[in-house]
């Protein structure tokens, strides 16, 4: 029995699942006082570069989206406990 066909088959599917999950970002809860607000991750953003569109809490992150300096649409997710940008996007 040729066994490549399928471990070719669960080769591409963990693949998937792994891609899938590097999309699923999730912040780790900051204590009470502790957590960026959200008028500091707008200022965090903009001293990047980008021009905020819209901000909210998303999966415990601050998600930002907005433009950067050429006019392309991003999204950013900013951890609220360490304020570092744990994924971008255009």
């Amino acid at each position: 029995m040729n066994y490549a066909p399928i471990a070719l088959i669960i080769a591409a599917l963990g693949l998937g699942a792994s891609i899938a999950h590097a999309d699923d970002v999730a912040c780790k809860s900051a204590a009470i006082g502790q957590s960026l607000s959200i008028d500091k991750a707008i200022e965090k953003a903009e001293a990047l570069g980008y021009s905020v569109k819209k901000a909210k809490r998303s999966k415990g992150c601050w998600q930002i989206e907005g433009f950067d300096r050429n006019g392309a649409e991003i999204e950013i997710r900013i951890d609220p406990a360490s304020g570092e940008v744990v994924r971008a996007a255009r």
